[in-house]
Parts: C-alpha cells; sequence; structure tokens
C-alpha cells in the first residue's frame, strides 16, 4: 500500500472492535460508506451480509483499492446530492475528524426517509456546541451519542482521541411507506425458538402501536377537514390533545410517547428492574428514553435483547463495585465527607459493616424499630442481586428486607436477627449493623470486588486456607470467583 496516504492526518482506518461497538444491522440492505478509505467498513459490511454497498472516496490511490471492493459513486461526498442515494437503507460512516459534524449533517439531509445514520467522530464536535450547534440539534431531534472512549488507541493507525458514535433516525413523512418493514418475515420468525417474549406477544405489541398511530393520522385528518370548512369563519389551528395533562397535541409527540411507553412495557415483561441494580437500572432507563428516537419495530426489539444479553457480564462487574463502593465510603477516614464508622474498612466490605439512615421508630411500640422510608434499603437489596449469583442462592428464594419487618411487625431494638447472607442488629438512632452469616461468602464476594478493582486480597481471608483440603473443596478453590462470569449469566435470565 502507499505509505503516502498515511500522510493524510484524517486518514484512520476503522478497527473491526470498533465496529462491532457501533452495533450494526446490515443485513439485506443497500449500505453507502461517505469516506471510505482503503475499505476497511466496506469489508466488514459485506463480511455482515449487506446486499450491497456503495462509497465516496477523494483519494485516487485508495479508489484503486475500492474499484475492486463495490461501487464508487463519487470522490466528494459534500457534493453528492438526494437522488444519488435514494435507493440505500443504511449509511455506516467514519468521516474526516477535522470535518466530522458537515460530513454527518449533510449524510443526514440527503438521506432517504427511514434511513439509519451511524457515525464516528471527534467527541468533541458534539461536545463544543458553540461550533457544532446543527449537529447537536440533528443528534437532540432524532438520535442519539455515545461516547467510545480512545477506542483508536490499538488500531492500525493509533490516537488518543476521543471517539464519539453518533446514531440517527431520519424519519419517514410519507405516511403510505410509513410502516414498511415494522414486522417481521415469517420465515424469519419461524427461526426463533424460546426467546425472552414469544414473536407472537412482540409482533402483538408492534400491531397495536402501527394501529394506534395509523388512527392518530385519522384524527390529523380530520382536524385539517375542519380547518378547510371552517377558516372562511375564523375558526382555525384546531387540534386534539392525549394524555391526562393534555401536553400532547402533534403527531410527533403522540409518536414519541408512545414509543417510550412501549418500550417501557418491553422492560416490564422482561421483569429486569428485579434482578439489576439500581445503578444498572439507571442506565436502562436512560436507554429507554432515548428510545423514542428509534422506530418501534419488531428487528429494533430484538437488537435491543441482543445488546443486554451481550453486557450482561459487564453489568453484573459494574454492579459489583457500584455495590461494595457505596458501602467502603462510610469508613472513619470519611473520604467522601459522609458519616463513616471504624467498623467499615475503604478497600473492602468487612465481614461485619454498619449502615445508617434505615429505620426508625414505630408510632405504636417504641421498644421496636420500623424500615425508614427512604431509607438505604435499597442499597442492601442491591447487595443481595450482587451476592445471590455469585454464590449460586436462587434471589427468588430470598424474603424482602420489607417483608422481613412484616412479619415481625417490626424489630426489636440491640438484638440478632438472621436474615438472608447476614446477621442483623437495628438501632434507634437509625443504624443497622450487619455480620455475614457464612465466611465463604464474604469472601467469594470481595474476591470478586478485588478482581475488577485491580488488587488481590490475601490468601489469609480465604476461610479454606485454615481448613483440611478436600477434593471437593479443592475443586471450589478453583472455580470460585472464576466462575462469576457465568453465575452472572443467571442476573435477568
Amino acid at each position: 500500500m502507499n505509505t503516502g496516504i498515511f500522510n493524510n492526518p484524517d486518514f484512520y482506518p476503522t478497527p473491526v472492535h470498533v465496529l462491532d461497538m457501533m452495533q450494526i444491522d446490515c443485513a439485506d440492505k443497500i449500505v453507502l460508506e461517505p469516506s471510505a478509505g482503503k475499505g476497511d467498513i466496506v469489508d466488514y459490511l459485506f463480511n455482515h451480509c449487506a446486499k450491497d454497498v456503495v462509497c465516496y472516496e477523494k483519494n485516487e490511490t485508495l479508489q484503486q483499492i475500492l474499484q475492486h471492493k463495490c461501487k464508487i459513486l463519487g470522490n466528494d461526498f459534500l457534493k453528492s446530492k438526494a437522488e444519488d442515494v435514494s435507493h440505500i437503507d443504511l449509511i455506516i460512516m467514519n468521516p474526516p475528524f477535522s470535518s466530522a459534524d458537515k460530513h454527518i449533517v449533510h449524510a443526514f439531509e440527503i438521506a432517504p426517509e427511514g434511513t439509519e445514520i451511524i457515525a464516528l467522530c471527534n467527541h468533541e464536535t458534539i461536545e463544543k456546541s458553540y461550533r457544532h450547534e446543527r449537529i447537536n440539534i440533528i443528534v437532540r431531534d432524532y438520535g442519539h451519542y455515545h461516547n467510545l472512549g480512545s477506542c483508536f488507541d490499538t488500531a492500525e493507525r493509533k490516537t488518543n482521541v476521543e471517539v464519539g458514535l453518533i446514531k440517527l433516525y431520519k424519519p419517514v413523512v410519507n405516511d403510505e411507506s410509513k410502516f414498511e418493514g415494522f414486522f417481521m418475515d415469517n420465515d424469519e420468525e419461524e427461526q426463533q425458538v424460546d426467546g425472552i417474549m414469544p414473536f407472537n406477544e412482540v409482533r402483538a405489541l408492534v400491531n397495536r402501536y402501527v394501529g394506534a398511530m395509523k388512527i392518530f393520522n385519522q384524527l390529523d385528518l380530520f382536524k385539517d377537514q375542519l380547518h378547510y370548512i371552517l377558516e372562511p369563519l375564523g375558526m382555525k389551528d384546531f387540534f386534539f390533545t392525549v394524555g391526562y395533562d393534555n401536553k400532547i397535541k402533534s403527531k410527533e409527540d403522540f409518536s414519541k410517547h408512545i414509543q417510550v411507553v412501549s418500550w417501557n412495557y418491553i422492560f416490564d415483561k422482561m421483569n429486569i428492574r428485579k434482578y439489576v441494580t439500581s445503578g444498572v437500572m439507571k442506565d436502562i432507563n436512560k436507554f429507554v428514553e432515548q428510545q423514542h428516537q428509534i422506530p418501534f419495530t419488531m428487528k429494533n426489539i430484538y437488537r435491543m435483547f441482543d445488546i443486554i444479553i451481550q453486557t450482561k457480564g459487564q453489568n453484573f462487574d459494574k454492579a459489583i463495585i457500584e455495590v461494595i463502593d457505596k458501602f467502603t465510603m462510610h469508613t472513619h477516614e470519611n473520604r467522601f465527607a459522609v458519616e463513616g464508622w471504624k467498623t467499615n474498612s475503604g478497600y473492602m466490605l468487612n465481614e461485619k459493616f454498619i449502615i445508617d439512615w434505615m429505620v426508625e421508630p414505630q408510632f405504636s411500640n417504641n421498644k421496636k424499630v420500623r424500615l425508614r422510608y427512604g431509607s438505604n434499603a435499597d442499597r442492601l437489596t442491591d447487595l443481595i442481586k450482587v451476592l445471590s449469583p455469585l454464590t449460586g442462592r436462587n434471589y427468588d428464594s430470598i424474603m424482602s428486607l420489607d417483608s422481613f419487618f412484616t412479619q415481625f411487625d417490626g424489630l426489636l431494638t440491640n438484638r440478632w436477627y438472621s436474615w438472608s447472607f447476614f446477621e442483623i442488629k437495628v438501632f434507634k438512632k437509625g443504624t443497622m449493623h450487619l455480620k455475614f452469616q457464612n465466611k465463604e461468602d464474604w469472601y467469594i464476594l470481595n474476591k470478586a470486588y478485588g478482581k475488577l478493582k485491580g488488587f488481590t486480597l490475601p490468601e489469609k481471608f480465604n476461610p479454606k486456607s485454615t481448613k483440611k483440603e478436600t477434593s471437593q473443596q479443592t475443586d471450589f478453590t478453583c472455580t470460585d470467583v472464576n466462575s462469576q462470569t457465568e453465575l452472572s449469566y443467571q442476573l435477568a435470565s
């Protein structure tokens, strides 16, 4: 290859691991690559079953390489027109970072209705909104953005620049074809078995969405007819309102609202909130809020299922760190400027630890306490959600803390109770003291946390090291925390 192309400050071939991060669905689609370079993205698209790929490329040397890979539409994408790309279904691009905003905006403007645009850019393209106001408006209204970090630091041509990922969806205005592609073909359905939700249920849900939108379109038509008939009489600007607060007045508002409601319904059916920690759930809620830009199609629903399944291991690792960090910040050093106790450690969860703001005195019996409204009980619930898969216990078999308090009609203070993985003792000042019933559970949790934090828990803490080893114990030692990833797949399953 002509090494002169590497002198181009905007030439950064896209590595496969970055393309994987872009979550591209190109199967049976005609795809446009506006700045094709030497064809790394083109190769990836064909390897992932693209129906056809067309491209633009300025560099003549690179054009010679590309002509053997796909059809070249021209040498300057910024001069292309809508009629040149009217046949494409998808745009995948890694444009020159120095002018990425211009390329992405142009792609959005000329793309056919219903086209998805997935683009890489310099993170600053989005962050410095005063320079890139147009692209920020488009991303806000028609898509979403994610910072991928320094994902090119191991690429063929390396850079430590933080890279952003932009996904846009060109809305469909022509109602005649608006809902084409919302449903999967019968042969596609037959290939799927034992899914998270049955296909007939997913199809029914999408059918409700499409049906509701079509009915709202009819209301829109009635509004226009009223306007036409009554405008000569001075009556105009008719609109219909939807919702208890009457804030939904336009077809666009209705579409966005019903998509968010439908995505929330999907997550409720998966019952995922039951098994993930509060921090991970915040990320999922943020994901749901972004879905109002994404067509509510059967394929997109199952793509979302794939994303959740593929990231379960990452989410579980994040949950371990999140849960332990929340407890270890409450040390006597007060390094986080919060209340702390010597019982708590700053680098691991001790066998005995303390949580504040948990209980309050009962009005009917001053010898007992009840769970405080708005307490830190969620932290303890998150800890159970992490401990259960790590130790192989069934989360559903563990009584909730609220039910435990109800069972005793409140707990007596300064007395130990046995609950789930712990012995617990409560005090009128609001604190709860906890200690692990099984030291092996404590060891497995902290070893997993230490592994993720980059330190090794000393072997002296291993309760098995002080016991006579048996073949069964040896097997456990070899597989205890290394089985974390496998066990984590029980989460949200």
